[in-house]
């Protein structure tokens, strides 16, 4: 939650800093429309754990990830104030040990989503060619990965993946470094359904996000 809040206070100073420059020096938002962005954006994890427990029967030690964990992006802007995106990301990760004198466990966890949605830009809570507040909404399908490898006297391998569908919903904003980079941070919140089988220690992926985005636009205004 700490770095939660470091977050906001950094935005909430760097908001008026720009807002005052935009009044010294007024200019008018550069046009996206017909531009490339690609995007990677960096999450905050909801939850961190790693636990490990050691008894005559052996030993046991887990690791998991919960929440957003980072993305790539591709959008392109139709329109100067409109955008439609492709994302594919990682959203949460497990891993889990075990061993014992006759046996030795590894299973691991990985959920993906390909979103396919859109993004707005509102001119008119743009300030000047810094600030540019935005809305995005994307749907798409989640993919679940899991495995079980085990070793020793019984020895196999399970595998299986599950698919769900989900949705995004997010508020941000980014700030232009110049024509070509951008720096945002945005919440969000994602909505899917249940997995057919457990991923990991969950059946539902669904948890609100946090993240912090580095973009780089290509292509001539139009």
């Amino acid at each position: 939650m700490s770095t939660y809040k470091a977050l906001i206070a950094i935005m909430a100073v760097a908001l008026p800093s720009s807002a005052l420059a935009q009044t010294t020096a007024p200019a008018e938002a550069h046009s996206l429309r017909g531009k490339h962005a690609v995007e990677l954006s960096l999450g905050f994890l909801s939850d961190v754990s790693v636990a490990s427990e050691v008894s005559f029967a052996g030993a046991a030690m887990t690791s998991e990830v919960g929440g957003f964990i980072g993305s790539i992006a591709y959008s392109y802007w139709f329109a100067n104030e409109w955008a439609i995106s492709l994302s594919v990301g990682v959203a949460n990760a497990d891993l889990s040990t075990s061993a014992s004198s006759s046996n030795f466990s590894v299973q691991s966890a990985v959920v993906m989503p390909l979103l396919f949605g859109v993004k707005y830009k509102p001119l008119g809570l743009a300030v000047g060619n810094v600030l540019r507040p935005y809305l995005c909404a994307s749907l798409g399908p989640y993919f679940g990965f899991a495995s079980d490898v085990r070793t020793g006297a019984s020895t196999g391998t399970e595998s299986y993946a599950e698919t769900a569908l989900g949705s995004r919903a997010g508020v941000g904003i980014d700030l232009s470094l110049s024509k070509r980079f951008t720096f945002g941070l945005a919440v969000g919140y994602r909505l899917v359904s249940d997995f057919g089988r457990p991923i990991g220690s969950e059946k539902n992926p669904s948890s609100p996000e946090l993240s912090l985005t580095v973009g780089v636009l290509i292509g001539r205004e139009k």
